[in-house]
């Protein structure tokens, strides 16, 4: 009689290799109860282990002695055996049928595959492997492929979907439709009709369908003949999106029935010709966007500040904000003003006073004043490990404070050189300030003024976490109030809701001057 070798205690790797069984069937052998939970927090004991050898038999037989295989080898191997063309697909429907069961499953890119035991397909009698080869043959003789459908009705995908479901005609085998159900939707004009009527199209293709310049079209739309059904968001560069409107067709082509329009003249009119149009709608409407761009030039001008307004798609809405000055105007001011313009009354409720994007242009201009701000970056060891490199420059004029590697006394990570390239070899040379050293001179560098930082939670961790291990204590470094964030107003004023990377290439001074440059085109709107 086999014996298990003299061990205390057996973890499930080494049991399963003493007893003769594969991790897989170990695994689902465990998994199924088939055994016994150790006695002990360091494994199961000698005594246990036999226990469990003479299970081996039994879990062979109930999960087989190969691993279990996906479809496509389970197809190859009964063609081998059967001489038949088997599909990953017959398999599958073998499964549905009851003629094998799934043994185990397999996760792959979110998507789950199952598995079969290998003696069972090789179990499976040929006149049943047979009977469903002939199914599927038949099945596609008398069913298309979705690509098919759509080729043959001239729809798009998500059309064929939503009438199915609407008719409830269902895919079969494969996702094939049944032939005859495809040719009843293809004969059912009004249908079809109706599918071509719904689609959507944007401003520029219902133009081309008008066969008239886009600028006929949006006075169409500014005079409410045709309004979006709904709007589809676009991105537009990595990081925003716009909301484009979409037109449905039939309510294109109902403008072609206009009783007033003569659209042969709107084609006929040159380029730089006043349209048409114009002379039936009594000239260009007033429309939202023009009436608050025009407020917001006339109470700029009078008030001697610069205005700012955005459109907000989601929502609708056009947030309003402005340039803040000795005695200029407040936002009791500026209600005051949009409530007493005619013009712009009616679109009060659209309005939103102050927002993220006027605040960042502000903090922007505010921090490049002279004598207001620094801005530092540091590169580190690590994730939050200690500062290897350390750069501090004018934010009003750009001059560098400061621009030294500093020796962190520590190993810096193989990550962290793969990001910012300093090795151990450049902070461990002969003249590279430890922290303590070069305390001082960041001192010195940030003196009065407001430590700027892209991601100054970050910096500023790192900064005071330094100070903590070089024995200083109570530093100004480590105060809150004393930093401000470059990031978040720079999305704030992007307009995005991502956080946006520097681009600085991850070496300190290189950072820092991205970080400035990015300050700067936030000064304007």
């Amino acid at each position: 009689m086999t014996t298990t070798s003299a061990r205390s205690y057996y973890g499930p790797q080494i049991l399963a290799e003493e007893i003769g069984l594969q991790r897989w069937q170990f695994e689902r052998a465990s998994a199924a109860g088939l055994l016994p939970r150790p006695e002990h927090t360091r494994g199961w004991t000698p005594e246990q282990a036999e226990q469990i050898r003479n299970l081996v038999p039994a879990i062979v037989g109930r999960f087989g002695a190969e691993h279990p295989i996906g479809a496509a080898r389970c197809a190859d191997r009964l063609a081998a055996r059967l001489a038949m063309t088997v599909q990953p697909c017959d398999i599958e429907a073998l499964a549905e049928a009851g003629h094998l069961e799934v043994a185990d499953t397999f996760t792959k890119g979110g998507r789950t595959y199952d598995l079969y035991a290998p003696a069972h397909v090789d179990a499976l009698p040929a006149e049943s492997v047979a009977a469903i080869l002939t199914a599927r043959t038949e099945w596609t003789a008398v069913s298309v492929t979705a690509d098919d459908a759509c080729a043959h009705l001239g729809w798009k995908f998500d059309e064929l979907t939503r009438v199915a479901h609407e008719r409830r005609i269902a895919t079969g085998r494969l996702g094939r439709y049944r032939r005859a159900d495809i040719d009843a939707l293809a004969a059912d004009e009004d249908l079809c009709e109706q599918i071509r009527l719904d689609r959507v199209m944007t401003a520029d293709a219902a133009a081309g369908l008008l066969d008239v310049e886009r600028r006929h079209f949006d006075i169409a739309v500014e005079n409410a003949w045709i309004r979006p059904v709904r709007h589809h968001d676009k991105e537009v560069g990595r990081y925003r999106t716009v909301a484009v409107p979409l037109y449905r067709t039939g309510d294109i082509e109902a403008l072609l029935e206009l009783p007033d329009v003569d659209w042969a003249q709107v084609r006929a009119t040159p380029k730089g010709v006043r349209s048409p149009l114009l002379e039936l709608v009594g000239g260009r409407k007033l429309t939202r966007a023009k009436a608050i761009r025009s407020f917001l030039q006339w109470f700029g001008a009078d008030h001697g500040i610069e205005m700012w307004g955005w459109w907000v798609p989601g929502p609708d809405l056009w947030e309003i904000d402005w340039e803040r000055i000795d005695g200029g105007p407040t936002k009791q001011d500026v209600a005051a003003a949009i409530e007493g313009n005619p013009a712009l009354r009616r679109y009060r409720r659209d309005i939103q006073l102050h927002s993220h994007a006027g605040a960042a242009i502000r903090f922007a201009r505010e921090m490049l004043a002279p004598g207001a701000a620094v801005i530092l970056d540091t590169e580190t060891t690590d994730l939050f490990g200690r500062v290897c490199e350390i750069a501090i420059i004018d934010a009003c004029t750009g001059r560098v404070l400061l621009d030294s590697l500093v020796n962190p006394g520590c190993p810096i990570s193989p990550d962290a050189i793969a990001i910012h390239g300093i090795g151990e070899g450049d902070v461990t040379a002969p003249g590279v300030p430890d922290w303590k050293t070069i305390y001082p001179r960041v001192l010195k560098a940030t003196k009065g003024r407001t430590i700027l930082a892209y991601n100054a939670d970050y910096d500023r961790t790192v900064v005071a976490a330094d100070c903590r291990a070089a024995g200083i204590t109570r530093s100004r470094l480590a105060d809150p109030a004393r930093w401000a964030d470059v990031m978040v107003p720079r999305s704030d004023h992007a307009r995005i809701r991502d956080w946006l990377p520097n681009g600085g290439g991850h070496r300190a001074l290189a950072d820092v001057q991205e970080t400035r440059r990015h300050l700067q085109r936030m000064t304007a709107p």
